[in-house]
This record gives structure tokens, C-alpha cells and sequence, in this order.
């Protein structure tokens, strides 16, 4: 038995759910509400490093049944979180990327085009050399690109199809 599961969903701190649940729909097609609610127990705050007194709101969204891979948006006010300094045309240090499969990268550019986010790169081929690890193939590649979400969070999807295992 493993100490740890794979990953089961990522939390993001959100200026605003109804607006990060929306573009989460709309962009991810995560159309299923796993969770929501507020986070009322003291040990909520201590969990997030805020105040006792902020108040969390919370929605839990996920693409199927599976409770694997999920997206977690919390909004935090009274006092709200400050948002910090970053780069938002490139990574920066300390980081995540969130990473999905995705089957068609071009209807996902042309909702984010459409809705005026920030695309960092388009649709492109990525060329991959492998050196190591679990996959043994060398110059594996397929088509990628980034983005920010609503709150600065940076995206990357790959082409390939969602229900892939590898």
C-alpha cells in the first residue's frame, strides 16, 4: 500500500466562485458539483493560515463521477486573501501548473480567445525526449498550450484523449 494517493483534486483561492465556477464549466467542462458550501469550523482557518473570522465559501467541481482530478474554489473575505506579485506571461518560482488531457486544444482556444483570457501560448507541438522514467520512448511529442485562469493560475493542456491512462 502506498502512503500517498494520487492526486485527488487541487484547491485555488478565488476572488470570486461564481465567476471561477463559470469559467471552469465553460473552459474544463467540469459541469459536476462534487462539494460546495462555507467552511465554518475553526479548523478550516487554521488549515488556509487565515483568520478565524474569515468566512470560506467552497465548490468542489469534477468532470465525471470519479473523485479523482477535481477542482476545488474557495473564496475567502472578511478579511479577504491578498493576491501576491508574479509574472503573468511566464512561470515563476514556487508555482503549480495545473495539467490536463484534453481532446480538442482549438475549441478550448477559441472559448478562452472568445472570453479574452490571458493565452500564454496557442496550440503548438511540443517535442519530447524522454530519458528516463516509467515511459521508455524517445522523442515522444504531441500539441500543448497555456494559459491563465481567472485568478492567475497557470494551465497547460495536452492533446490527448481525457480518458487516457497513460
Amino acid at each position: 500500500m502506498s502512503l500517498v494517493s494520487p492526486m485527488v483534486r487541487t484547491a485555488i483561492i478565488v476572488r470570486d466562485l461564481e465567476q471561477s465556477t463559470a469559467f471552469y464549466k465553460d473552459i474544463f467542462e467540469l459541469d459536476d458539483v462534487y462539494a460546495e458550501g462555507s467552511l465554518t469550523h475553526a479548523t478550516a482557518a487554521k488549515l488556509l493560515g487565515v483568520p478565524p473570522e474569515t468566512r470560506t465559501r467552497y465548490r468542489i467541481l469534477r468532470a465525471t463521477t470519479m473523485n479523482k482530478g477535481m477542482v476545488g474554489l474557495f473564496e475567502l473575505s472578511c478579511p479577504a486573501s491578498p493576491a501576491f506579485d508574479k509574472q503573468s506571461q511566464s512561470c515563476n518560482i514556487g508555482e503549480a501548473c495545473l495539467v490536463f488531457y484534453c481532446a480538442d486544444l482549438d475549441v478550448v482556444h477559441d472559448r478562452l480567445i472568445s472570453g479574452n483570457h490571458l493565452v500564454l501560448c496557442p496550440p503548438t507541438h511540443l517535442e519530447v525526449d524522454i530519458e528516463g522514467g516509467a515511459i521508455k520512448a524517445a522523442g515522444r511529442g504531441q500539441r500543448e498550450m497555456t494559459f491563465r485562469d481567472l485568478d492567475g493560475v497557470m494551465v497547460n493542456l495536452i492533446e490527448r484523449d481525457p480518458s487516457s491512462e497513460d
